[in-house]
């Protein structure tokens, strides 16, 4: 049984240049045919992604061009089937906010039960320990969405 209904998928995190555009990237290249994209609920809008970060996904094989951060928006949110967040506060902002989310937010980590920490500002190890989560986290989503 597939989940042919996740064919737009929004990743949600806070300021949209580590956690959510790194998911992104993993995502999208997984899961070829759906469109995934990312926001922040507070954004640094029109940064690209961290150095860390970006250094990271290179490093992976996956591009880190032609990222912009931007700020979630109520038609980003309808227009999306699935909301990933990175941690359960980002959850609970988008459901007092937005109620018509109800049952489109899930965390990343959902299938191993974790939260993914924020490495903004912080050291290499840190966002190699974050990428490693976010990559087997797109793996576990991948292969839900994609199975039949």
């Amino acid at each position: 049984m597939g989940c042919d209904i996740f064919d737009n998928i929004l990743i949600v995190c806070v300021g949209n240049v580590c956690r959510s555009p790194t998911a992104e990237r993993i995502l999208r290249s997984k899961l070829t045919g759906k469109a995934v994209s990312s926001a922040g609920l507070g954004a640094l809008k029109g940064r690209g992604i961290d150095d860390c970060a970006a250094a990271l996904l290179l490093e992976h094989g996956y591009s880190a061009e032609n990222h912009s951060a931007r700020q979630v928006s109520n038609s980003m949110l309808v227009e999306a089937d699935l909301v990933l967040v990175m941690e359960r506060a980002h959850q609970q902002a988008l459901m007092k906010n937005y109620p018509f989310l109800s049952g489109k937010v899930m965390l990343l980590g959902h299938w191993q039960n974790i939260e993914i920490d924020d490495p903004y500002r912080k050291s290499r190890e840190a966002f190699s320990f974050v990428f490693k989560q976010i990559s087997k986290s797109c793996d576990d989503w991948a292969y839900r969405i994609d199975r039949s």
